[in-house]
């Protein structure tokens, strides 16, 4: 009895072990940018315009999913809002500003799932760890 107890014991620390690995794993490892498209692991995922200091990041149907305005702070530096639109949420941090800082530091965190939707939780954590908006 006792050992049956054990080996289900490890068995379930296996199973949560390999499930916290996956999570780390990198979901997009490849990043391009074109004047007009995103393009994650090979594959364009979502439309890119930018007006002056305004841009704006859309899903391929043109269902906009963030919005941006940067501003110059002068001596070379630059800050930025982004608008996280399907979520409501504003986004500052002073070291991701404009299309691919934000989308390296998406990327990088797991916010895109596979399909390039924006997963709501990994967003949050997000949000927690480098939103200077507060």
């Amino acid at each position: 009895m006792k050992k049956t107890l054990l080996i289900t014991l490890l068995f379930l620390s296996f199973i949560n072990l390999s499930a916290q690995e996956k999570d780390k794993e990198q979901i997009i490892t490849a990043v391009k940018f074109e004047t007009d498209k995103i393009i994650l692991n090979n594959k364009p995922a979502f439309n890119y315009s930018k007006l002056s200091n305004y841009f704006t990041i859309s899903d391929l149907d043109g269902k906009e999913l963030i919005t941006g305005d940067i501003t110059a702070q002068g001596d070379n530096k630059f800050s930025s809002v982004i608008t996280f639109v399907t979520f409501g949420k504003k986004f500052s941090n002073a070291k991701i500003v404009g299309r691919n800082d934000l989308i390296f530091a998406l990327c990088k965190n797991n916010v895109f799932k596979e399909d390039f939707k924006i997963n709501e939780v990994k967003l949050n954590e997000f949000f927690e760890k480098y939103n200077e908006l507060k």
